[in-house]
């Protein structure tokens, strides 16, 4: 009992330094300007390309939800945050020996210091007498997972399932020799199926930034997959003599495991996509499975062989004694979220759990299934394995005391060879080979918050928004005489701003859809185009009098001379994320310094006709620019050069361009009524067109989560894309009685806005982001 209660006094001071280290480090995020994890993932990425160091967003949300976090990584996200300064400006980082990182090494230390031996009450799982096994009321609630949607059908067994790490889309690789890819909140085929194996795929993982799909196949092949252009990533990595059975990315991404059925194991760079070293070899027989533990230092290998191995991918050396225990082969191998237990599934019917500490058996074996176990999975809060059997069942078990909760999930009309949770735990998918992929969600069907005010009007309203209908409001009256040509929110949503071609700039309230203020004067043409800063202190506009002037949005006033625009009228204007480069679309392409207002070289040129519109690329690397010449090019803000050629594909006229929120898509529309996607790193067009509308896109954006595109015509109307199946949304939004001009989203994804040659600004409340989709039956 003293043992017992010592080991739960130092879980209790363990969980405290976690959340005193958490604490500290969302306080530091806030001081630093707030910066989104994904801002926080490229910045680190630009920063320490060098040292080759890497901060997925799944490890920063460990370390600010309070979970254990490897000192390097704890190391890198402070010193990616300090890179910041109080304003949220860019700034040198510190050193990795500077003295202001010690206080993070001392609270590191603290947790390390503090983490507990895993020890359990009960080390061998009691059968209880009679009576069903009693459950926590967390595992309890954890049981209830119900369909999401009709099962995901291949024409052959599927073998293996896995989540993006944004939890957006599925993969599964088939016996049909194929991969495919669905949309996981609907279960919508996300492009076609990706083809080249020539036999059975095995295996499929994305790596930590969701870049790479690397798939394992029986034509002794690993091929690796861009995420959002589907095309392979260079020739298949060909090493192995025999079918290759399991793939799995380190933690940082830079190595890819594939284990073979020739008994080896190999690790690749994911870079250059050669062996990093010779095969690792000590199995006598195929190897079924391997994954690296959570920090990366280990890497697990499962045989026919009956045993797991454990591997020091640094060395490729042996770590340890081989695990036994297992009476069959063993299939699958999984470590838990914090790397203190590793859970194996066996041909011999059982599940076994092991202490990594002291590589003994956790528990007494996990039994009930009534035949071969395939696959084992963690959730990703560590409370609830899942298991996938030869009995055609998925059972879900407490790992703290080896309990089964609630009863096993069926459905599948043959073996199940695979179950993957998403990275948030909502869903677990699970593949058979009865052809087909059952994906189930956690809790039950959500229900709309209660109206404050029961009307049936606000009953009407909340059901439409609970249904994903967009709502539409009344319209505000923005022009005096003439177009509305740009609408643009605030970084916090409390403003909307619209120019037009009564020469004003007009503010407003979007939840009161009020006037905030008179308008801003002072242009002596139209107003073409209007951009907040990233920290919303500064107004841009621009317009056909060829000055872009910048105002404060706070006191209405503006700020400095006008900046004068060199070659004809400024057609579109765009802030660098830092907020420091304002970038204007005319005949050329110019830029300014927006503390001194002084223009930054001379106009870049390239275009060989006018530019109608620029974006900067999140991280601020790239300058996107759409022009009448028909082609769209992509320039180095830094060294003011194009990259690579320009990007063809319109019939006509590009009216407009945007990047993702993630960076990783360019979004461009034209005369031609099309809107293409392209991969934004290679230029690559990202599949076929997206079409639709029946007059010229003048305007596209992307929700604040990435998941829709919207997109305003000459035809009236704006249409929505799922970015990831390129299927329309829901209906067109009407209501303007003329050509659209410019279309926003809200940056909390509650509104779009749209403005029109009709004159008005036309507000749609909804939620615009990615979906519930509510568990069928």
């Amino acid at each position: 009992m003293a043992e017992h209660a010592e080991a739960t006094d130092r879980a209790g001071t363990y969980e405290e330094a976690l959340r005193d280290q958490a604490a500290h480090l969302s306080r530091l995020r806030v001081e630093r300007g707030n910066p989104s994890l994904r801002a926080i993932e490229a910045r680190a990425r630009k920063l320490f390309a060098q040292e080759q160091a890497s901060l997925p967003i799944a490890t920063q949300s460990a370390a600010l939800g309070g979970k254990y976090v490897s000192v390097d990584k704890v190391m890198l996200l402070v010193r990616t945050l300090l890179s910041w300064d109080e304003y949220g400006q860019e700034c040198p980082p510190p050193d990795r020996r500077s003295p202001v990182l010690e206080p993070w090494r001392a609270r590191w230390v603290a947790v390390a210091s503090a983490r507990p031996t895993r020890r359990l009450a009960h080390p061998v799982r009691q059968e209880p007498v009679s009576g069903p096994p009693e459950t926590s009321l967390t595992a309890a609630s954890s049981s209830r997972y119900a369909l999401a949607y009709a099962p995901l059908v291949h024409t052959g067994p599927v073998v293996s399932a896995a989540f993006s790490p944004d939890g957006r889309l599925l993969a599964t690789g088939s016996a049909d020799n194929t991969v495919r890819l669905w949309d996981s909140s609907s279960g919508a085929p996300a492009g076609e199926a990706l083809a080249g194996h020539t036999e059975g795929v095995a295996s499929v993982a994305f790596s930590p930034d969701g870049r790479l799909l690397a798939t394992a196949s029986a034509d002794h092949t690993v091929r690796l997959w861009d995420t959002v252009s589907r095309a392979p990533v260079g020739d298949p990595l060909g090493a192995h003599t025999d079918e290759v059975w399991s793939v799995a990315f380190s933690p940082d991404g830079r190595l890819l495991a594939t284990a073979s059925a020739d008994e080896t194991v190999r690790l690749w760079d994911t870079t250059t996509r050669t062996p990093v070293s010779d095969a690792l070899t000590g199995h006598g027989d195929p190897v079924w499975s391997a994954v690296f533990s959570p920090d990366g230092c280990l890497l697990a290998t499962a045989s026919r062989d009956k045993t797991v191995r454990l591997w020091d991918p640094a060395t490729g050396t042996l770590v340890g004694r081989p695990l036994i225990g297992h009476t069959d082969d063993v299939e699958s191998v999984a470590f838990s979220p914090d790397g203190h237990l590793l859970a194996t599934a066996s041909s011999d019917g059982t599940v076994r759990l092991w202490n990594m500490i002291t590589g003994a058996a956790a528990l007494a074996p996990l039994t009930g299934h009534t035949g071969p176990v395939f696959s084992v999975a963690f959730s990703p809060d560590g409370r609830l394995l899942a298991t996938a059997s030869r009995d055609r069942t998925v059972r879900l078990w407490e790992p703290a005391t080896g309990v089964p909760i609630g009863e096993p999930l069926d459905g599948h009309t043959d073996q199940v060879w695979s179950v993957a949770f998403s990275p948030d735990g909502g869903l677990l998918a699970t593949a058979g080979h009865d052809n087909t992929v059952r994906v189930h969600r956690h809790g039950e069907p959500r229900t709309p918050a209660p109206v404050a005010v029961a009307t049936s009007a606000l009953r009407a309203v909340e059901h439409a928004l609970s249904q994903g209908h967009p709502v539409p409001l009344p319209a505000l009256h923005a022009g005096c005489g003439g177009p509305v040509f740009s609408v643009a929110f605030s970084p916090d949503g409390r403003l909307l701003a619209s120019a037009g071609a009564d020469e004003t700039v007009r503010l407003w309230d979007p939840v009161t859809r009020a006037p905030a203020g008179d308008p801003l004067t002072g242009h002596t043409g139209q107003v073409r185009s209007v951009v907040f800063s990233p920290d919303g202190r500064l107004l841009a506009t621009a317009s056909d009098d060829e000055t872009v002037r910048l105002w404060d949005p706070a006191t209405r006033l503006p700020i400095g001379n006008p900046l004068t625009v060199r070659d004809g009228s400024c057609l579109s204007v765009a802030m660098s994320p830092d907020g420091r480069t304002l970038a204007c679309a005319s005949n050329d392409l110019q830029l300014w310094d927006t503390t001194t207002g002084a223009p930054l070289g001379e106009p870049l040129s390239g275009h060989t006709d006018t530019i109608e519109s620029v974006a900067f690329s999140p991280d601020g690397r790239l300058l996107a620019t759409a022009s009448d010449d028909e082609t769209v090019r992509l320039w180095d803000p830094a060294t003011r050069l194009p990259i690579g050629n320009p990007l063809t594909g319109h019939a006509g006229s590009v009216e407009c361009v945007a990047f993702s929120p993630d960076g990783r898509l360019l979004a461009t529309a034209g005369h031609d009524g099309t809107v293409r996607l392209w991969d934004a790193v290679t230029g690559a067009p990202a599949r076929e067109s997206l079409t639709g509308h029946t007059g010229p896109v003048l305007s596209v954006a992307f929700s604040p989560d990435g998941y829709l595109l919207a997109a305003a015509s000459g035809d009236g109307t704006v249409r929505l894309w799922n970015t990831l199946t390129r299927h329309l949304v829901g209906e067109p939004l009407a209501g303007h009685t003329d050509r659209i001009r410019s279309v926003a989203f809200s940056p909390d994804g509650h509104f779009i806005a749209s403005a029109g040659s009709d004159e008005i600004v036309r507000l749609w409340a909804g939620r615009f982001r990615l979906p519930v989709v509510h568990p069928s039956g």
